[in-house]
């Protein structure tokens, strides 16, 4: 069975097995004017008006976007008095944004919108999107004032500031989800209130806004990460993955419910991909009103996220604990294996009924990874098409459940394993042990990234376990995907921007869910050319004696990196044997009184035995 099969079907059986219509099929975006919007405070409008006019008006200045800002807010207050009192008060809200945006003629001649601005909706709001540009460094980098200036300023107007750090957040990130800037804005405001109370207030603002940043930057890189996948695969991926999710987050939800919830999600993912930041806004506060007005069908462990405001309902429920099992839901799912008659569900609607076994399993199953529910999806698919034309049909699937079974103890036991080399060797050891190793696969894979690059997407790979380890079970492989699934999408995005190597392509490129399977399998990059010897990639000086401990370790680091390059095939062996021989003169030349003539005599002696076990001399 095809895999696009499976996936795609997910959109169609959404469509008739629901009876809520994705909006997209209702009609063509949000109709709400800008009069009815009154399910978020003043305060929450001025701020989603910032949002997006520093999205679209990402070089003009703060006082330029303000403006803007200003006539949508003070026409909301006019509308919600009186809806007759103008012509834009009764049209749909995202057209009025526009109005407002495009009424503002000299900033738009200013900045190049003055084309889009003649045109008609749709395509003048197309236009407008197309404008926006998320490359890094089109906005130059933010200016950030010392502790004492952010602090006077802070206390003198806070809304000043706060508006301010809003603005540049969003014109540098213009396809960002308001919830996330608002998230960040809320964070960067407790820190602004605690560390102007400090003494030391640069020491406060060092630890606790980097905190902030380091949030935005990884909330902004799955975003990124989503749309990438988006580009590249479509929707289909997501919503197969978004299906495993909701069965798992919400066990009592019956498959028409998960298939709708599904496809609205991922068709917000789809707006906010597009930068048309308004409607993915409002498609996720749909999402939100959906799940709040039906907690007893749906969790009782989302009545704190739904009371709170409109906009973070969404982020608070994506992060809540998965809801109880229901007491009469059977253990095992024995219908879809001990009955011949699956053989014709499956031939009626192939796609339908591979989705509902993925939702019946996962609902029964949250401690496994939404990854790895889609994947069993995937090899049941192959299970019936492998049986279903036989005579002895139970018989076959029989044996095909239990490669079902091993599949999952595989996966289970590769998690127990690095967790028990965790246990034992400790965090320090784990991750540098564990970083030396992978810095070796993975250069071997990817020559062609920067040590740079190979030590960050490494270092996040050890992080993982050093991370999910301390979970419980169920929850440990779920946390161990996510986190590992994270850093092969960062792997993935750098190749979409500068594109990596033939076989980290075709991982990249053929499956959202099997990536981690296939990275693990690549070997040497077949059409690397490698790094031809030169002296100067392996020098020792007496610095490896004296060093700091951390930048000594990253200096080894980098020699290893430098010689997989030179020589992607080494062996184990061979690796094994110049990291003896290597720490042996280490040894030697740091106790010796004369350290560097050590080194200068030892070192080419060391590179030379190398070069003569890798057959160059």
């Amino acid at each position: 069975m095809k895999w696009v099969t499976f996936i795609s079907f997910l959109f169609l059986a959404s469509l008739a097995a629901s009876k809520h219509l994705p909006r997209r099929y209702r009609h063509a975006g949000h109709q709400d004017t800008i009069a009815q919007a009154t399910e978020v405070t003043p305060d929450e409008f001025r701020g989603i008006a910032l949002v997006i006019s520093s999205q679209a008006l990402q070089q003009a200045t703060y006082e330029e976007v303000s403006k803007v800002k200003n006539d949508i807010v003070e026409l909301q207050k006019k509308c919600a008095a009186d809806e007759k009192s103008d012509p834009e008060c009764t049209k749909p809200l995202g057209t009025v944004f526009l109005d407002e945006f495009c009424h503002e003629q000299e900033i738009i001649a200013k900045y190049g919108f003055a084309d889009c601005c003649a045109k008609v909706d749709p395509e003048r709001k197309d236009c407008i999107l197309a404008h926006k540009n998320g490359t890094p460094g089109f906005i130059p980098p933010f200016q950030k004032p010392s502790a004492e200036e952010g602090c006077k300023a802070f206390e003198a107007d806070p809304d000043q500031t706060m508006g301010r750090y809003v603005y540049e957040i969003a014109r540098r990130y213009p396809f960002s989800k308001t919830s996330s800037i608002f998230a960040g804005a809320r964070k960067y405001k407790e820190v602004l209130t605690t560390c102007c109370k400090e003494a030391d207030k640069d020491a406060c603002f060092t630890e606790k806004a980097t905190e902030v940043s380091k949030y935005l930057r990884k909330e902004f890189a799955r975003q990124k990460q989503i749309c990438s996948v988006h580009r590249k695969l479509g929707e289909l991926p997501l919503r197969a993955l978004k299906v495993a999710q909701l069965s798992q987050k919400f066990p009592k939800a019956d498959f028409p419910t998960v298939l709708k919830l599904s496809a609205d999600i991922v068709h917000a993912y789809t707006e906010c991909c597009k930068g048309d930041t308004l409607e993915c806004l409002l498609d996720r506060a749909d999402v939100s009103k959906y799940i709040c007005s039906h907690q007893a069908t749906l969790s009782s462990k989302v009545h704190d996220c739904c009371e709170k405001s409109l906009l973070e309902q969404g982020d608070c429920i994506a992060h809540s604990e998965n809801d109880d099992k229901p007491a009469d839901l059977s253990p095992t799912v024995r219908e879809f294996i001990d009955n011949k008659e699956v053989c014709q569900h499956y031939a009626d609607n192939k796609s339908l009924h591979q989705a509902k076994f993925v939702h019946e399993y996962g609902r029964r199953h949250p401690e496994l990874s939404p990854e790895l529910l889609v994947r069993l999806g995937k090899g049941y698919g192959d299970l019936l098409e492998k049986c279903c034309p036989l005579e002895n049909v139970v018989e076959c699937l029989g044996h095909g459940e239990a490669e079902l079974k091993k599949h999952i103890s595989d996966t289970l036991e590769v998690m127990k394993k690095n967790c028990e080399l965790h246990a034992t060797a400790g965090d320090y050891l784990f991750q540098n042990e564990s970083l030396c190793r992978l810095l070796v696969h993975y250069t071997k894979k990817a020559p062609q990234l920067t040590f740079d690059q190979l030590y960050e997407y490494t270092k996040g790979l050890t992080k993982a376990a050093a991370k999910c380890c301390h979970e419980d079970e169920a929850h440990k492989l779920p946390c161990a995907e996510k986190y590992v699934s994270f850093v092969l999408g960062e792997i993935c995005r750098e190749h979409e921007m500068h594109h990596i190597n033939k076989q980290v392509c075709k991982c990249c490129g053929d499956s959202l869910t099997f990536r981690r399977e296939c990275f693990s399998g690549l070997g040497p990059d077949p059409e690397y050319q490698p790094t031809p010897f030169a002296p100067d990639l392996f020098t020792f000086h007496p610095d490896l004696c004296t060093a700091d401990p951390e930048v000594l370790k990253r200096k080894k680091q980098k020699q290893l990196v430098d010689l997989i390059k030179h020589k992607p095939t080494i062996t184990d062996e061979q690796l094994a044997g110049v990291v003896v021989d290597f720490q042996g003169m280490n040894t030697q030349c740091c106790e010796d009184a004369d350290s560097k003539t050590c080194f200068e005599r030892e070192g080419p002696k060391l590179i030379e035995r190398t070069r003569t076990a890798f057959g160059e001399s």
